[in-house]
């Protein structure tokens, strides 16, 4: 009975499986991690052009207000009235003001009266650090 023997390959041979995994595994990451953006940076407005603009580091308590152009006051993606929005900056301006921002994003197409009653209320209540975001394009 003959044994039978095997033939040797020469060279080198790469298992380029789990670099595959890997590749798989980072696209997977970067598609989930694209898709929990904040929804304030969703709506859709037409943000002015500023002239000037002071750099400040971004307050660990905020609020952001998005005005449209058809004057609809938007938190957190959700359609709100004004009075609730000077309820909300109330409360919170009642635990400090210091570490506390209002972001205005306004439609360039808004009118001043729908702004006018936010910044009123920032004042009322005491909220120094107001702000307007800036066009990024």
């Amino acid at each position: 009975m003959r044994i039978p023997t095997r033939r040797r390959e020469f060279g080198l041979r790469f298992d380029i499986t789990p670099l595959i995994d890997i590749v798989f595994n980072l696209v997977i990451f970067f598609l989930v991690a694209t898709h929990f953006v904040s929804s304030e940076a969703r709506e859709p407005v037409e943000l002015p052009v500023a002239s000037q603009t002071d750099e400040r580091p971004p307050a660990p308590r905020r609020l952001v207000v998005t005005v449209q152009a058809d004057g609809r006051l938007l938190v957190a993606g959700q359609v709100v009235p004004p009075e609730a929005i000077e309820a909300m900056i109330a409360a919170d301006a009642a635990e400090g003001t210091d570490d506390y921002e209002v972001q205005i994003r306004g439609d360039r197409r808004a009118d001043y009266a729908t702004i006018e009653p936010i910044l009123v209320a920032c004042a009322r209540h005491g909220v120094t650090r107001v702000g307007v975001n800036k066009l990024d394009r």
